[in-house]
C-alpha cells in the first residue's frame, strides 16, 4: 500500500539513492505537523531532509479540491546569497522528479526590480531568500496577503544566523508570521553546532519549543589530513611566495 513518502522514495529509487535514517525521521515529522531542527554533516543530504516533506505537502494538498494551495507555500532562508543558486537548482529537480507544479524564486539583493515586481503580483509557492529581504518584505503594504498560505519555513545553516543580528532578523519575521499563518511548521537546519538544544529554543520561541524535535544523523565522517610541500621550496620565505609553488 503506498505510503505519503511513496512520490519521494520513488524518485530517490530512480536515482539510484536510499533515503539517511535521519531524512525519513525528518519527512515523517514535517508530515506530521513537527517542527525541529536538523543536525548532519555537510554533504549528507541536509537539504532534501526537510525540501522533501514540503513538496509532499504540496504535492498532497494539490490533488485535493478547494485546497488552499495557492501562493507563497515555503520559505528558506539562507544566510549566503551564493547558496541560494544551489538551493534553487536542487529544488527544481526535485519538484520536476516528483511531478509536483511548483514555481522556486529567490529574493536577494542582487534580485532585479523587475523581478520583484512580478513576484508581489504572483508569488511563487517555494522562495528562497535571506533574512534581510524577507524583513523587506514584510514591511510592504498588504504583505499579510503574501503569507497567509504559507505552510513551511526552513532556516538554513541556522548556526551561522543565530546570536547574531541576522539571527535577530530571523526571530522577529518568524514572530510575525506565526500570527499570519499559525500552522505554520518551523525548521532550522546546522551542520556544526555545539548547544543544539539551545538552538533549537532560539529558533523556536517560547511557542513552539516545547512541542519542536531535535533530529540528528548518525554519520561518522573519517578526516584525512595531507600535507602539501613544494618539490623545492628555494630560498623564499614561508609566507607569501611559497603559495604560488603550493
Amino acid at each position: 500500500m503506498p505510503t505519503p513518502l511513496q512520490p519521494a522514495l520513488d524518485w530517490f529509487t530512480s536515482l539510484g539513492w536510499k533515503p539517511q535514517k535521519f531524512q525519513r525521521e525528518a519527512w515523517e515529522a514535517y508530515l506530521s505537523g513537527k517542527s525541529g531542527l536538523v543536525n548532519a554533516p555537510t554533504g549528507s543530504g541536509k537539504t532534501y531532509s526537510l525540501l522533501i516533506p514540503a513538496l509532499l505537502e504540496g504535492l498532497a494538498n494539490s490533488e485535493k479540491p478547494k485546497a488552499k494551495g495557492e501562493g507563497l507555500q515555503l520559505i528558506w532562508i539562507t544566510p549566503i546569497r551564493a547558496l541560494a543558486k544551489e538551493i534553487e537548482l536542487s529544488s527544481k529537480r526535485a519538484i520536476t522528479g516528483m511531478g509536483l507544479n511548483w514555481q522556486v524564486g529567490i529574493r536577494t539583493g542582487d534580485t532585479s526590480s523587475k523581478e520583484r515586481a512580478a513576484q508581489k503580483r504572483k508569488m511563487p509557492e517555494m522562495l528562497i531568500t535571506t533574512p534581510e529581504s524577507l524583513h523587506v518584505m514584510l514591511t510592504q503594504k498588504g504583505y499579510p496577503d503574501l503569507f497567509k498560505n504559507l505552510k513551511g519555513f526552513v532556516a538554513d545553516e541556522w548556526h551561522e544566523l543565530m546570536g547574531s543580528k541576522r539571527g535577530v532578523q530571523v526571530e522577529l519575521a518568524l514572530s510575525r508570521l506565526k500570527a499570519i499563518a499559525p500552522d505554520i511548521k518551523l525548521w532550522g537546519i546546522s551542520a556544526t553546532i555545539g548547544n543544539l538544544e539551545q538552538g533549537l529554543e532560539i529558533l523556536m520561541g517560547t511557542d513552539f519549543y516545547p512541542r519542536a524535535v531535535t533530529i540528528r544523523a548518525d554519520i561518522k565522517k573519517d578526516l584525512q589530513v595531507e600535507t602539501v610541500f613544494p618539490d623545492e621550496i628555494e630560498h623564499f620565505p614561508w609566507a607569501g611566495h611559497l603559495g604560488l609553488k603550493l
